[in-house]
């Protein structure tokens, strides 16, 4: 790839994108069109490791390449919907074009492990794209179009499970999938899988001392016999609270929608103990697959952020 004047190209594309925003609008359309929005979360340039080795004698190492202009795009999608860790989507293709009108090479996005996250009620989820073709050193903007088709999943809770509070405790369970059609809105999201079976265990217990204070330490085993996406194992008290732990240590395998059939998390949690712990009451937060949505986007980017389109106004405004 060719890099002219890159310091300069460094300074006019790198930028960050607030998300308050990018929710807010897509491409002018109005964000109740589509359960998931799109605005770019960082341009610039960047190098990335590659894995390198130079012999049979070299076990290798990763090394960093020559710097490349990077897109990210930040997904956004409000609660119950939230993205599978595991979206399986692919490589998909939009199209690059600058402010001279001339098109550049597409943009690749790699749909296959969304990382993500929650907050205030929104999952933000995020994918990158290199460049193949560097932008002139005299343009004022890019702009990205085209269609993404983006996996949804939606945030659903089991039952409460009560074990007794004691190493060896389990039970059968079957998580069921309570989301109907007709909830997700407009036909675009159908439910998955009917249900999961499988079984919900306690390894080591134990009550201690720390700081004054009694403290609970747990290990939670979950088996299912499935393909599951487990968020978060929760301890609740009698009144349905959940009580604040913290997870010293989590081993998985085939979880968040991998290609296993069989989903193992085992968790070690620790709690300060409520005052009468002879039995254990837990709740699983678990994503359930959904239908994918196609999602327009056509964003406008520049130097110190996304451009969009003022329909009353018709001219561009930069949103900072």
């Amino acid at each position: 790839m060719k890099k002219h004047g890159m310091m300069m190209k460094g300074r006019i594309f790198l930028c960050t994108v607030f998300m308050a925003w990018a929710a807010v609008m897509n491409g002018g359309h109005a964000a109740e069109e589509n359960p998931v929005k799109v605005g770019v979360g960082h341009v610039g340039w960047e190098p990335h490791l590659m894995w390198h080795c130079s012999g049979e004698e070299d076990l290798g190492d990763f090394k960093e390449t020559e710097p490349e202009l990077r897109i990210s795009l930040m997904l956004s999608a409000r609660e119950p919907l939230c993205f599978p860790k595991y979206a399986h989507g692919g490589k998909q293709v939009l199209e690059l074009i600058d402010s001279s009108g001339r098109k550049l090479a597409p943009v690749t996005f790699d749909l296959e492990q969304l990382f993500q996250r929650q907050e205030q009620g929104v999952t933000y989820a995020n994918v990158a794209g290199t460049l193949k073709e560097a932008p002139g050193p005299d343009i004022s903007w890019l702009r990205l179009r085209g269609e993404l088709t983006m996996p949804l999943a939606r945030f659903q809770q089991s039952p409460v499970y009560e074990l007794a509070f004691q190493s060896g405790a389990q039970m059968d369970i079957l998580l069921h999938n309570d989301s109907a059609e007709e909830e997700a809105g407009n036909g675009d999201i159908v439910v998955g899988e009917d249900g999961s079976v499988g079984k919900l265990s306690l390894g080591e217990c134990g009550i201690f001392e720390k700081e004054g204070k009694k403290m609970a330490r747990v290990e939670i085993v979950l088996e299912i016999e499935s393909h599951f996406d487990l968020t978060d194992f929760q301890i609740l008290n009698d009144r349905n609270g959940v009580l604040e732990s913290t997870c010293l240590s989590r081993i998985a395998s085939g979880e968040g929608f991998s290609f296993s059939p069989f989903c193992y998390v085992k968790s070690l949690l620790e709690l300060e103990a409520p005052e009468d712990l002879r039995k254990l009451r837990i709740r699983l937060l678990y994503r359930v697959r959904q239908k994918a949505v196609t999602v327009p986007v056509d964003i406008k980017f520049g130097m110190r952020g996304e451009i969009r389109e003022e329909p009353e106004k018709g001219k561009g405004a930069l949103l900072r």
